[in-house]
């Protein structure tokens, strides 16, 4: 930034001093450098004579709030909806299931003024506050500084084009044009960036954000826990009864089409062997 006001400084130095040569070479009417420098101190000091003028503080507030409550989904329903009654809005949200019940997070944007209000609503729908957490940050320091700073960079661009005109009249190099035009995007990036922030703080401002945190509470467990289902149990049986039946199916196919065979075969082949064997024995024997 500084080195971006000492371009400017010698930007109108130099104007200055041009204006200077053409008076001594040309015309004796035209403004004195003096005259010219006295005219950019009080452009300078009206800009910054607003400054001194006392404005209202600008806090942005914000809170965190842990809450266990009877029904998570229902309880984030009627939040929601008591921000849109109170001219806020529901900013995010967040709902899943754990162990068989519904856990939720969201997020809420409320006028700054009735954070308080907000507050106090939200626990009369909870069993209990496990946490809650109230923030405030001042940023009235930040906002004046912007402000002064959009006002010498306005001022600063006006001088600027100012002197864009000037060198256009006198038919100067396309370089310098050129140069004053890139000061004076600068310049123009600078404001509007410093207006954007400006802005944000004035939402941040008017509006305070409210997270919540909603856990259910351990009474509105169900009866039957998820460590034991009966109807699943039932389906699991199921399963490992059919299981075995078709493993023993199998094994009597297997048996019937494969295993019968083969031993069919070596029963055959047995008795054709003990045949012969009886048979040399009789031969033997006479």
């Amino acid at each position: 930034m500084k080195r971006r006001n000492v371009w400017l400084l010698i930007a109108i130095l130099a104007f200055s001093c041009k204006n200077e040569r053409m008076e001594l070479a040309s015309t004796a009417d035209a403004p004195a450098p003096a005259a010219q420098i006295q005219r950019v101190a009080s452009v300078a000091t009206d800009t910054a004579a607003p400054a001194a003028t006392a404005m209202p503080r600008m806090i942005i507030r914000s809170a965190q709030m842990s809450l266990v409550v009877g029904d998570a989904a229902a309880t984030a329903d009627k939040l929601g909806a008591l921000a849109t009654s109170i001219g806020g809005y529901l900013s995010d949200a967040k709902q899943w299931r754990e162990q068989e019940q519904v856990r939720a997070t969201l997020t809420l944007r409320v006028p700054a003024q009735r954070l308080d209000e907000t507050l106090a609503a939200a626990r009369k729908l909870a069993v209990r506050v496990e946490s809650e957490t109230v923030d405030s940050s001042d940023v009235s320091q930040e906002y004046v500084d912007l402000e002064s700073q959009v006002r010498n960079l306005e001022a600063a661009e006006n001088e600027m084009r100012q002197l864009m005109v000037n060198v256009r009249q006198r038919m100067e190099k396309a370089e310098d044009i050129l140069e004053i035009y890139k000061h004076l995007t600068e310049l123009r990036g600078q404001i509007e960036q410093a207006k954007g922030r400006m802005r944000a703080i004035s939402q941040l401002t008017a509006l305070a954000t409210i997270k919540f945190e909603l856990i259910p509470d351990a009474v509105a467990k169900p009866v039957v826990t998820p460590g034991w289902q009966p109807v699943a149990v039932a389906r699991d049986a199921g399963r490992k009864l059919v299981g075995t039946l078709q493993g023993l199916a199998t094994v009597a196919i297997w048996c019937a089409i494969y295993l019968l065979p083969v031993a069919g075969l070596f029963v055959v082949a047995a008795l054709v062997v003990r045949a012969a064997v009886l048979a040399v024995r009789r031969r033997v024997v006479r």
